[in-house]
């Protein structure tokens, strides 16, 4: 039979276990009650509930966070070891009070402070669940996984939200963002299970090499039960997949990430050849400069590898080059028609197209080594050209073709290598000297994700 002394230690324990229980089951974002609070709410002395906190650890009932954001669970929970060691260290941290007119801010004297949660195992043990339904990532939440974890999916999880017009959709590099539009009232257009906002997704791998897509759980769990089970339909097993280096710095520890994708590297190049055409021309060369903050859907890595996703990318890339291309900045340069033989005795007067014209432009202006390089410098954007034209010929089948991702490659690669060689070659010319062009245009920091 045990012991007064014992029955009041179990009263602690059972006392702040359902404080810091009830504390993570109320509060709206899953969080950790301070330590402090900890001692404030159960009437113990600081240190002495510190000890009671170190034996529920070593018990996996309660389990610590401890960073400059302790009151999310991050990525994972702590080895009980440094948990136990890190709570020791608690006992030493002190508080400032610093009173403004009637309010009294309290801080405490550590860039690392600590919070604490019931463990996973705990709640497994405790938790009720029936509220959340359906909803997978926010079951994972409520049973203390870590809300900055990742999970992921293949890649056409994302087209149902690019092809509904009702959502804003938008890439950057390595990571976009999904949204439900408004009204000019500020009212959402869709009804409040569509509400959907996905703060960040990122690029993935898969042990194959495909690109997959990465969210965080945290992002997840905000979904409604009806889209979570959109998600958890096309998730992949963790084990199998990682994140891309460079999203993870970004998304989770905060870095500032300097890479371009050749998407943005392929954009800051037509802008340079815009720029440079009409400082020195008076003309330019490109019709207009691009938005590179506000591209197109299909300007980008993220969709699964479809003929339809493909053409689409390709028809998109040619209304950047080849129809982007300004035929009066020819006019003073060449002849924008030619005649063409019909018949023995009649000619038809035709219209020049823009690559043939920029090629002619580039062989009467610069001078080369190779008589081939001119045709080698257009080539690419030919071949995007004569790419493009194929859906207009025949009826292509939309099908699904990983060898796709390679040749998607291939193409943005080699257009972005041939912008670059004509923006290298119009900065030669001697009005160039005084033309600013983006800093980052030269750096090595363009990736082919």
């Amino acid at each position: 039979m045990p012991n007064s002394k014992e029955k009041a230690d179990d009263e602690k324990l059972d006392l702040v276990t359902q404080v810091v229980y009830s504390f993570f089951c109320e509060s709206s974002d899953f969080n950790g009650i301070s330590l402090r609070d900890i001692s404030k709410k159960t009437g113990m002395e600081y240190k002495v509930s510190i000890d009671i906190v170190k034996q529920l650890v070593e018990q996996r009932d309660l389990s610590i966070q401890s960073s400059t954001n302790p009151h999310i669970i991050g990525v994972r929970h702590h080895p009980i070891e440094a948990q136990l060691e890190l709570l020791e260290q608690a006992k030493s941290f002190t508080v400032t009070e610093k009173k403004v007119g009637p309010i009294t801010f309290v801080s405490e004297n550590t860039d690392y402070p600590i919070c604490v949660y019931p463990s996973p195992l705990y709640l497994q043990a405790h938790r009720d669940l029936d509220s959340f339904s359906y909803a997978k990532y926010s079951k994972a939440l409520a049973l203390g996984e870590g809300q900055l974890s990742f999970r992921f999916f293949e890649s056409d999880v994302i087209e149902r939200y690019a092809a509904d017009p009702r959502f804003l959709f938008s890439f950057e590099d390595f990571s976009g963002h999904i949204s439900c539009k408004y009204d000019d009232d500020g009212n959402p257009i869709v009804r409040e299970e569509d509400q959907v906002f996905v703060k960040s997704f990122g690029l993935g791998f898969d042990s194959a090499k495909n690109r997959v897509i990465a969210v965080i759980l945290r992002d997840l769990g905000r979904l409604s039960p009806e889209h979570q089970i959109h998600w958890s339909a096309k998730e992949l097993p963790v084990t199998e997949c990682k994140v891309l280096s460079d999203y993870y710095d970004n998304a989770i520890n905060g870095n500032w990430i300097t890479v371009r994708s050749v998407f943005t590297a392929l954009i800051d190049e037509i802008n340079a050849i815009h720029t440079l055409t009409e400082s020195i021309f008076g003309v330019p060369l490109f019709r207009k400069s691009l938005d590179g903050d506000n591209r197109p859907r299909n300007f980008t890595f993220f969709f699964s590898p479809t003929t339809k996703n493909y053409y689409d990318f390709i028809n998109l890339l040619d209304k950047y080059l080849s129809e982007n291309i300004n035929k009066a900045f020819f006019k003073d340069w060449l002849e924008l028609e030619e005649l063409k033989k019909t018949d023995d005795e009649t000619f038809e007067r035709i219209q020049k197209g823009t690559l043939r014209l920029l090629e002619e432009w580039i062989c009467k202006v610069f001078r080369f080594a190779s008589e081939d390089a001119p045709s080698e410098l257009m080539a690419p954007l030919k071949k995007v050209r004569k790419e493009r034209q194929k859906p207009a010929h025949k009826v292509i089948d939309n099908t699904y073709d990983t060898s796709l991702i390679d040749l998607q490659k291939e193409v943005i690669q080699s257009c972005y290598f041939s912008l670059g060689s004509l923006r290298r070659l119009l900065q030669s010319h001697p009005k160039a000297s005084s033309v600013e062009l983006n800093k980052a245009i030269d750096k090595d920091n363009v990736k082919c994700f």
